[in-house]
């Protein structure tokens, strides 16, 4: 009964996950132009491609830009999320609609916000951003071309935090309710103040939510992708690009320009970049648990 209940998942297992994984690693050690290229046209040059993918300047672009999104973006999306989280469990006049409000940007797909927030907020000539500093009289601000080369990756992570926001916050929402009210009575009663015990009893109690957000926000950072591409003014522009789209760009070639790899197509580096990002992502996951810790409280 077990094996023929377990059977399935474990073939699916092996065919559509473990065999695709070994399949990269090994092709991370070979030269090929092509991702469907033959075996026998595969050409073997060990660990030439980790190397010299590590001496790339666009690769190590990608890595510091990866590494902004996570710090900057992160710490931009926990304070927010975290302080619109307590202000609504505290009590806030129309709580559920800006509750909801907040939350909208996370059901509409990436490319429809990514579309609304480079053609209508963005937007150097009618934009909503160039109507209020333009309506505050703030000239020099609303003249800023957002969506070129020299503010495009900021433009970007505002709007790709602007739009987490909302997932964090229902999560940050969620765990204070389980947090008994009695325990903020008996603070108050002991003469503590809203700060004391939003550091004293709420985050203590909402650690593994937050470390679950934080490890999530982690993943999706390394593997961050779309939105680097559309906000890319050229291809590969390297103030918007990360290992992902650098990853695609060597597997499925790009446009040839000053800034950008060349046409030509390196499917053996790309696949080196998706185990480099493997690892990345292994440490990272490592680190959280060494940073969050072990212990529980109970409520």
């Amino acid at each position: 009964m077990y094996i023929a209940f377990l059977s399935p998942v474990v073939i699916a297992f092996l065919f559509a996950y473990l065999y695709p994984v070994l399949r990269t690693v090994q092709m991370s050690f070979f030269k090929l132009s092509d991702v469907s290229a033959s075996r026998d046209t595969w050409e073997f040059v060990g660990l030439y491609n980790y190397v010299d993918l590590f001496s790339r300047q666009l690769f190590r672009v990608s890595f510091k830009n990866m590494a902004l999104i996570f710090l900057a973006g992160g710490a931009l999306v926990f304070v927010i999320s975290m302080f619109f989280a307590w202000v609504l469990h505290k009590g806030m006049f129309m709580g559920s609609l800006w509750r909801n409000l907040i939350y909208l940007p996370t059901v509409i797909t990436p490319v429809a916000l990514i579309t609304v927030w480079t053609q209508y907020v963005y937007n150097n000539r009618f934009g909503l951003l160039r109507t209020v500093f333009n309506a505050l009289g703030l000239e020099s601000l609303a003249e800023i071309p957002w969506t070129s080369t020299q503010y495009s990756f900021w433009a970007m992570l505002i709007a790709f935090s602007f739009c987490s926001i909302g997932g964090n916050l229902l999560v940050y929402m969620a765990a204070m309710k389980k947090i008994p009210d009695d325990l903020y009575e008996a603070a108050f009663i002991d003469g503590a103040t809203e700060g004391k015990t939003f550091f004293r009893i709420t985050l203590p109690l909402i650690a593994d939510n937050i470390k679950t957000q934080v490890t999530f926000w982690t993943i999706g950072c390394i593997g961050f992708f779309l939105w680097s591409r559309v906000f890319s003014v050229v291809p590969s522009d390297p103030t918007t690009i990360t290992p992902a789209s650098y990853m695609y760009d060597q597997i499925f070639g790009s446009a040839a320009n000053a800034n950008a790899v060349t046409a030509g197509t390196n499917v053996g580096m790309g696949a080196a970049i998706g185990v480099v990002l493997c690892i990345a992502t292994v440490i990272a996951i490592a680190v959280i648990n060494l940073v969050f810790p072990k212990e529980k409280y109970e409520i």
